[in-house]
């Protein structure tokens, strides 16, 4: 058995000028919610929606970041919890897990909230407000 090791964590500029980090590389997290593609997909749609809107490059780049963050920010938050809950040596987290917060997911209202954490829906993955219409 190999240990492993996560990092979590995000650039604090995702660009610089004519360039733009996107998925792990400009935020990591651990793959307890299995979201690295998702987050770099949507990274690559923001980065298109705000070309689109933006009236310069430098700009297009700042908005990309503004417009991810707070999805960002929430499923790394998810994932440093589920990483304890999943890969530590305590005896009592995983007793947790699926003594207390299992049980709860058969019922419906808390399936469909799950199933929109592993679908990246929980929240709206790109923030409105962000870009306007020229």
């Amino acid at each position: 058995m190999t240990p492993a090791f996560y990092s979590h964590g995000s650039l604090r500029k995702w660009h610089a000028p004519g360039l733009i980090h996107i998925g792990d590389a400009a935020h990591c997290a651990s793959p307890q919610l299995g979201q690295g593609a998702n987050m770099a997909l949507l990274d690559a749609w923001a980065l298109v929606m705000a070309l689109e809107h933006c009236d310069d490059l430098p700009t297009a780049l700042r908005t990309t970041q503004k417009m991810r963050m707070r999805h960002v920010m929430l499923y790394q938050t998810m994932s440093r919890f589920f990483t304890s809950m999943y890969q530590s040596d305590s005896r009592i987290l995983p007793l947790i897990r699926d003594w207390i917060l299992a049980p709860p997911a058969s019922i419906p209202l808390i399936r469909r909230q799950l199933s929109k954490v592993a679908s990246g829906a929980l929240v709206a993955p790109l923030r409105d407000g962000i870009i306007t219409r020229r």
